[in-house]
Parts: C-alpha cells; sequence; structure tokens
C-alpha cells in the first residue's frame, strides 16, 4: 500500500465529494470515478466551456462554488488574463473555472448584462456573488475568490 503522498485529492463535479485517487492508477490509464456518486472524476485542470445549454448545470447547480470568466477570441486583455485563470484552475480543486465565449453564447452574456470583457463573475450555490472587471493580476484574483467564495 502506497503512502498518503502517492495519491491526489480529486473533487467530484457532481457531488463535491474529495477522493483520494491513488497516482499509479491513473498513470496505468484507469479513470477514477466518485465512490459516493460513481460519476467520472475530472482529471483535466483546465477551465470547463460553458456554453448556454449547459450554463445551468455547469454553474447554477454546481455544488463547488464557480469561477465564470466571460471573454471573446477578439479581446486582447482576455488573453492577457487567461493563463492566470487557467493557473489557478490547475491549482485549486474546491472551485470550478468556466469559460463563457461571450460571441457564442449571446443569451448568457445578456441575462447576465456583460458589458465589458474580461468579466470574472463568481458563484456560489447558485447565486452570482460579485464580478471583476478586466485585466487584473491574478494576486487580485485569488483576493476576489477569497471575498466573494470564501
Amino acid at each position: 500500500m502506497g503512502a498518503v503522498t502517492d495519491a491526489i485529492v480529486i473533487r467530484c463535479s457532481a457531488c463535491g465529494v474529495g477522493n483520494r485517487v491513488p497516482r499509479d492508477k491513473i498513470a496505468s490509464g484507469l479513470e477514477p470515478v466518485c465512490g459516493r456518486c460513481k460519476a467520472p472524476l475530472r482529471l483535466d485542470t483546465q477551465p470547463i466551456a460553458v456554453t448556454d445549454a449547459s450554463f445551468a448545470a455547469d454553474v447554477e447547480r454546481s455544488p463547488l462554488p464557480v469561477l465564470v470568466d466571460a471573454w471573446a477570441a477578439w479581446c486582447g486583455p482576455c488573453r492577457m488574463i487567461a493563463p492566470a485563470i487557467e493557473q489557478l484552475a490547475s491549482e485549486r480543486k474546491d472551485i470550478r473555472f468556466g469559460k463563457l465565449n461571450v460571441d457564442e453564447n449571446i443569451r448568457t452574456s445578456q441575462d447576465f448584462g456583460v458589458h465589458g470583457i474580461p468579466l470574472l463573475v463568481f458563484f456560489k450555490d447558485g447565486v452570482e456573488r460579485g464580478r471583476v472587471v478586466g485585466a487584473v493580476p491574478k494576486g487580485q484574483i485569488e483576493a476576489a475568490i477569497h471575498e466573494y467564495l470564501g
């Protein structure tokens, strides 16, 4: 039996439970499932693509707090902030990170009054808790996470 350090904890995106998964099982190609609800566990550390069709499931019904990055491909400041969002997504397993392309998801963009991008919208228990507008540094995003999501 391996040591505790030979395992990683992956939080289930369906029910929010932390699951200890041995690294050697992941390395051998096995796909882990949640011990509670049996949903597949996300191994990727990149933000998920949020769409008009998936917003309710990915954000409003998420058991975890969610940071949604509203962006567009043509937006220079959006490209500047993207590496910080991706880095936080790989570091934080207690929060879901999503990216909403405002050009492709007009309904959700309008529903949330997106008037300027990049826009970070923080959700907890399916309710918007705060916003940050503009290309801000990683430290400011972390402070907003602490303020809005606890």
